[in-house]
């Protein structure tokens, strides 16, 4: 999984933006909205949000959409579609959505646009495994810290600037994140996503090319996050 961290870092560099913060609290929003709807993951949703530092009202009216208990409650859904990009690399494209319709047409045009390719329902997903995910700071002693993950339970381990990233099992993430709370490790992102099986080796400037493409794709509304199988 270590070679995944290249993609990762480039989010979380863009993350650091006030704009890019507020499109991450609207996806928040929704994973909160949806979490709520369904009565499952609530209180890791709960736990990405305050990780994110989102107000408390901001959740409590996310989860009061979800609900119903809110005068603007929505239908949120979820969807997953997939797609192939520069050198025939995977892409895996998450999306909490309230018109399906609307973000196909949405992923449709930008295809178009940026010279991706959709694909078939099963095309690429295999080539993925879904993990829950947890990022603690590095702090002093990277090594402790990595240790400390392992014996929570995580699959695997990898550093990425100065963060830790624990690969868990999606059912036992909310359980890891209050077992490192309690550990006195601060936690900066949980979330539920897919990492690739086998990284695929492209050119440079198939690697530009892909970037430019996830970026553009994570930036559409309705994307909640949107992985690659490549080495970048």
């Amino acid at each position: 999984m270590s070679g995944h961290s290249k993609w990762a870092q480039i989010k979380r560099k863009k993350g650091a933006t006030d704009v890019k913060r507020g499109q991450r609290f609207s996806k928040l929003s929704k994973q909160l909205t949806i979490a709520a709807r369904l009565g499952k993951n609530l209180d890791m949703a709960v736990a990405a949000a305050r990780a994110a530092n989102m107000a408390k009202d901001t959740i409590d009216r996310a989860i009061a959409k979800g609900t119903g208990a809110g005068a603007d409650s929505v239908q949120i859904e979820e969807a997953l579609y997939e797609a192939f990009g520069p050198g025939g690399t995977a892409i895996l494209i998450s999306v909490l959505t309230d018109n399906k319709n609307r973000t196909m047409g949405e992923l449709r045009t930008l295809a178009g646009k940026q010279g991706f390719t959709l694909a078939n329902s099963g095309a690429v997903r295999h080539l993925f495994e879904y993990y829950g995910i947890l990022e603690v700071p590095a702090g002093p002693d990277p090594d402790a810290t990595q240790l400390a993950l392992i014996d929570l339970g995580a699959a695997d381990v990898a550093t990425e600037d100065e963060v830790i990233v624990g690969y868990f099992s999606p059912t036992s993430l909310d359980q890891a994140r209050k077992a490192a709370e309690t550990a006195g490790l601060t936690v900066q992102s949980i979330r539920l996503g897919y990492v690739p099986k086998v990284q695929q080796t492209i050119s440079a400037e198939e690697q530009e090319k892909l970037v430019h493409i996830l970026e553009r794709i994570d930036e559409l509304d309705d994307v909640d996050s949107v992985e690659t199988n490549a080495a970048l």
